[in-house]
């Protein structure tokens, strides 16, 4: 049986960056993190875990953070509450005076993100120029 409340952030028992989380992919090189988050959607149940995983590495690193990337080059659907993980995160990452970006995001989303005024919170952008365009 899976035990979930193990499934957040990374194994720190080994010396690899070994994803434990279903739901996203975190990687953090030079101040910046990048979170790849799996789709193809984020519900509920992904947003919380998804919050959890992100949240916990911001605060891993602390003030060494200068940007944190979303990547959603995966999903195709947002819930509400998946949209309030996106401000979430952000505002836990303002907390230690990084940049939040997107990127990845579908037509359909990036019109529903403009929609909800959230592009004004987020730089949306089509690639990573923090990781480069192969990260």
């Amino acid at each position: 049986m899976t035990e979930y409340k193990d499934m957040n952030g990374f194994n720190t028992n080994n010396s690899t960056n070994e994803r434990r989380s279903l739901f996203v992919d975190i990687s953090f090189i030079n101040g910046n993190m990048k979170a790849c988050v799996v789709g193809p959607r984020i519900g509920e149940r992904e947003a919380t875990i998804v919050a959890n995983a992100i949240n916990a590495q911001i605060k891993q690193h602390g003030n060494k953070l200068k940007s944190l990337v979303l990547d959603f080059s995966e999903i195709q659907f947002i819930s509400s509450l998946g949209l309030g993980m996106c401000i979430d995160v952000r505002n836990t990452a303002e907390q230690f005076n990084a940049n939040t970006s997107i990127i990845g995001l579908t037509t359909n989303l990036k019109e529903l993100f403009e929609i909800m005024r959230l592009d004004r919170l987020f730089n949306i952008e089509e690639t990573d120029s923090a990781f480069g365009s192969a990260a």
